[in-house]
């Protein structure tokens, strides 16, 4: 488009260099107001992600379920876990957050087998757990707990829609059940 411009020689008729000149300039001009259009949709875009206001559509590249989680104390000495899903660099998480992973991600498979995730840990399940004084939590406390592992998944790069909820079944991650994962946890210390 803009390669196709010819820019005649002077020595001609000076008003038709002039009109050529501008209407070549009017097509560049157009051309430039698409592309300043696509780079401003994608720096949107871009803002959107990093910002966590990604909840319906899937971050590029981020998987649908995982088939792999591991959780282990980290190295550093600190009380922190390091996580690491379907073998990709580890991130850290505190007590409390890794022990909710892990307790959701142990969830027994569902008896009818048409399902290929683990089960759902129940809100009586999640809510009964108690803390190191022995109190449980309120179901407030847990949603927010959830919802801080959600985003610290979308900051990582995975998608929130992980942890999936549900009113009457309640919490789960998408960890296909044949995966190697969490069994039978508990959360001591809690």
């Amino acid at each position: 488009m803009v390669s196709d411009l010819q820019i005649p020689l002077p020595g001609g008729d000076f008003g038709a260099l002039i009109r050529d000149l501008r209407s070549g300039l009017r097509q560049v001009l157009s051309a430039l107001e698409k592309v300043v259009e696509k780079i401003e949709e994608i720096e949107k875009r871009l803002k959107d992600l990093e910002n966590g206001g990604v909840r319906g559509p899937l971050p590029p590249g981020a998987p649908r379920f995982v088939y792999n989680i591991d959780i282990l104390p980290s190295a550093n000495g600190s009380r922190s876990f390091e996580v690491s899903v379907d073998g990709k660099e580890g991130f850290l998480l505190g007590p409390r957050l890794a022990g909710l992973l892990e307790f959701i991600a142990s969830g027994e498979r569902d008896r009818n087998a048409a399902d290929p995730l683990v089960g759902w840990r129940s809100w009586k399940e999640l809510t009964s757990l108690k803390d190191s004084a022995g109190k449980c939590f309120r179901r407030a406390y847990v949603n927010t707990m959830v919802n801080l592992l959600r985003d610290t998944l979308l900051h990582e790069g995975f998608s929130r829609d992980l942890i999936q909820t549900n009113k009457e079944k309640g919490v789960r991650l998408r960890l296909k059940h044949s995966s190697r994962g969490p069994r039978h946890a508990s959360i001591p210390g809690w």
